[in-house]
């Protein structure tokens, strides 16, 4: 296998999947209907939504620590998917049209008025910025960087919604396209004079340098190290670190549009005027293959195991990313709204873990392992064995037991709570509390002991049914844990 190669090797994409979250294609029908996911690699459905999406305009972005999938409909409508309970909910009445660009699960996009409008799950936020808009970048940070046109010039603007400060500003030669790093850290911009990489934080200039060809589309390596700037009948090649350029690579023909790998391993580059797209090796800078397919806004797209999901009369076809080998076939894809999200929420959960959290910073299986407890309280807080615990009061011999209220059988069965955490100040603890109110409800402190150390826990309910609690507790955009009985 190693040295024969064969039908049987994997591609050179390909990415351990036991490491890390999980790589899941989930798709959306067009014209309306349930919504499923496959992980990548497998054609068997591995989730399915409660309910019927409308018919769909586009997916915008995946909150992978709420598990909502945030997409537009063709009323403009912006709805999120929970991939945890399968149900779909309105996020904004206000129908947005025009072009919306996304990061995380935040949509931004500008009204009739030229307002910025931002929909998130938690509400929605509009800021009329001075002298209206021309693009919008949002950052991974929650910053956001407006640009406004002003005849031969652009400005830049960075806020952070829902402020409305601008934190930095700067003005450079008009801007024609943007791209900025995954991680947000750097924005190229290519300028009536050339290309220039600000930085994100402050939006000094870092690195420019001219270029006379006409820039048609360009694109970053997800580390932000590379950008590839596609001109008329080549792709150049700049060194962020180097600064300068670092090689080119000659196209067959001109190409209208770019669109990178999430794993670094591949580029594809949609021939200008075909349906056919060519595939290009990030560490050998050169075209390896050229795959015939409709070029949309979700589709081709690359998974983690070096492979294309690529349109095919009305399937959705995975191929190898070199030899275009087919490899797995989803019957009517090609009439679905495709997306690779990477995320642990369909792994099955052990029985074990569905219990309330004993510690803040702490998660392991504590209840059961007493000794590395006992060594992490004595790390932070010192050694406890010596504080004198509370003695039992002494009763009289002929003292008759007390006759103590019983709690009907099976009263703890069917109550949830939502616990946020458990702490060990009360002052602490009780602050938290405060701070935390869903639907009404106040979250509330209930005092413990663990080995003889009070605790505090921070708690919300009971609810009637477990979906309650987590909806409750998804509300809160808080850290929680949903348990079943009452403390």
């Amino acid at each position: 296998m190693a040295f024969g190669g064969g039908d049987a090797r994997r591609s050179s994409g390909a990415a351990p999947t036991a490491i890390g979250p999980d790589a899941v294609l989930l798709r959306l029908p067009i014209g309306g209907g349930l919504a499923r996911a496959h992980r990548v690699g497998s054609d068997s459905v591995l989730w399915q939504s409660r309910v019927r999406a409308p018919a769909m305009e586009q997916m915008l972005g995946f909150d992978e620590f709420l598990g909502l999938l945030i997409s537009q409909d063709r009323s403009g409508q912006v709805l999120a998917l929970d991939l945890r309970l399968g149900t779909l909910d309105t996020l904004s009445q206000e129908r947005i049209g025009g072009r919306i660009v996304s990061e995380g699960g935040a949509a931004y996009s500008l009204d009739r008025q030229g307002r910025v409008i931002r929909v998130t799950p938690a509400g929605t936020w509009n800021w009329p910025p001075p002298g209206g808009a021309s693009d919008l970048v949002p950052n991974p940070d929650g910053s956001l960087l407006v640009l406004t046109d002003s005849g031969t010039r652009t400005m830049i603007r960075r806020l952070i919604p829902p402020e409305t400060r601008i934190t930095d500003s700067t003005t450079v030669p008009r801007v024609r396209l943007t791209a900025r790093t995954l991680a947000g850290d750097r924005l190229w911009a290519v300028t009536s004079e050339g290309i220039i990489s600000l930085r994100a934080r402050d939006l000094e200039q870092a690195f420019a340098f001219s270029l006379r060809d006409s820039v048609v589309a360009m694109a970053l390596t997800p580390s932000g190290d590379r950008l590839f700037v596609a001109t008329n009948d080549e792709l150049r090649i700049v060194d962020r670190y180097a600064e300068r350029e670092r090689g080119s690579i000659d196209l067959p023909a001109p190409v209208s549009e770019l669109r990178m790998d999430p794993d670094g391993h591949y580029l594809l580059a949609k021939v200008h005027d075909r349906d056919s797209v060519h595939v290009i090796s990030i560490g050998t800078s050169r075209i390896v293959s050229t795959v015939a397919t409709k070029w949309r806004r979700d589709l081709p797209l690359i998974t983690p195991d070096g492979r294309i999901l690529v349109v095919r009369d009305n399937n959705a076809v995975l191929i190898d990313a070199e030899s275009s080998r087919e490899r797995l076939v989803y019957r009517g894809g090609a009439t679905d709204e495709w997306a690779l999200v990477r995320w642990n929420g369909f792994r099955p959960r052990a029985a074990g873990l569905d219990r309330p959290v004993e510690f803040e910073e702490f998660a392991a299986d504590s209840a059961r392992t007493d000794s590395a407890l006992t060594a992490m309280i004595a790390a932070r807080y010192g050694d406890l064995s010596g504080l004198a615990k509370a003695a039992p009061l002494a009763k009289a011999d002929d003292a008759p037991e007390p006759d103590l209220p019983q709690r009907p059988a099976g009263t703890m069965r069917g109550t949830w709570m939502v616990s946020f955490a458990t702490l060990l100040t009360e002052e602490r603890a009780r602050a938290m509390a405060d701070s935390i109110v869903v639907d009404g409800r106040l979250a509330r402190v209930v005092p413990g002991n663990r080995d003889g150390v009070p605790v505090w826990r921070v708690l919300l309910g009971p609810f009637n049914s477990r979906q309650e609690a987590e909806r409750a507790g998804m509300r809160s955009r808080l850290s929680y844990w949903v348990f079943e009985g009452t403390p």
